[in-house]
């Protein structure tokens, strides 16, 4: 039985005012980015603006640092102002540099920032990009068994990461290798393990987005849940999505193919993946 007529339309128009909001949010969204990186470079010299994407900004700070600004709290803060308070964004702008010159990599890291350290996923075209931005030294990063896929370290901050470099490791007394098992003990602490098992139990896909930026590297934490022979399909379009379900029977991956270029923003990766306890390998 077909639905009726009026159904139809209001699905339609639902979908169109859902597309016109999620337009409408974008722009303003870019406005306020603009504004943001406006306001750096006239007010913060100190503070070097080395890319711009859709919802982070990364940086150089005066001491050589490089970190990372997530622009979600930055997003919601000037959402709260009226926008002809031209003051007053300016003050939530001001609070946030002074947030990036704290924040960012420190001089000398001591024991108490090992519990800052996580993993983060990243694409092989963001990586080379990522350690060109690097004047001295580099980002280590340690291979996931997917080609083109690794995994680099960042320091975790309440508005901003800093990713982790070569000295970075060496003031901590980490090798890549220690410095996985750190990051993935740390980001474990907000991972629910019985997604997993859900998934595996009732064949239901799970879609994970805290919206902390380290959706996609929980991807990392997924093997040591599995047993000895079960398996999973993974997708992590972007770094904000991580979406969970069984293997295709009979094989066929073509839905999930499709999910899996669904990115929110800049993709990570756009094929699915298998898991096995194991680890994370393409979809042959």
């Amino acid at each position: 039985m077909g639905w009726p007529v009026w159904t139809l339309f209001g699905v339609v128009g639902l979908t169109s005012l859902g597309f016109l909001v999620r337009r409408g949010a974008r722009r303003w969204h870019a406005s306020v980015r603009r504004d943001f990186v406006e306001y750096l470079r006239t007010n913060a010299p100190d503070v070097e603006v080395l890319s711009v994407r859709e919802r982070e900004i990364s940086v150089r700070t005066g001491d050589g640092g490089e970190g990372l600004l997530s622009l979600r709290n930055l997003f919601a803060a000037v959402a709260k102002i009226d926008a002809t308070d031209h003051a007053g964004r300016e003050a939530v702008f001001s609070r946030f540099v002074g947030m990036l010159r704290q924040g960012g990599n420190a001089a000398t890291l001591t024991d108490s920032d090992r519990e800052r350290v996580r993993p983060r996923l990243v694409n092989e075209a963001f990586l080379k990009q990522l350690r060109g931005q690097v004047k001295d030294g580099t980002i280590p990063a340690v291979p996931t068994g997917v080609p083109g896929l690794s995994v680099v370290f960042v320091l975790d901050s309440p508005d901003s990461v800093a990713y982790v470099n070569d000295r970075h490791l060496t003031d901590l007394n980490l090798s890549e290798v220690d410095a996985l098992a750190l990051a993935k003990a740390n980001l474990s602490r907000a991972f629910d393990r019985n997604v997993v098992r859900g998934v595996l139990s009732d064949g239901s896909l799970s879609v994970i987005k805290t919206g902390d930026t380290f959706d996609a590297a929980r991807l990392l934490l997924v093997p040591d849940v599995l047993e000895l022979g079960q398996s999973i399909a993974a997708l992590i379009p972007d770094r904000n999505t991580l979406a969970l379900t069984v293997v295709p029977p009979e094989g066929d991956w073509t839905g999930l193919r499709k999910l899996a270029r669904r990115a929110d923003g800049d993709s990570l990766w756009p094929e699915p993946l298998l898991v096995t306890r194991d680890g994370i390998a393409v979809v042959k």
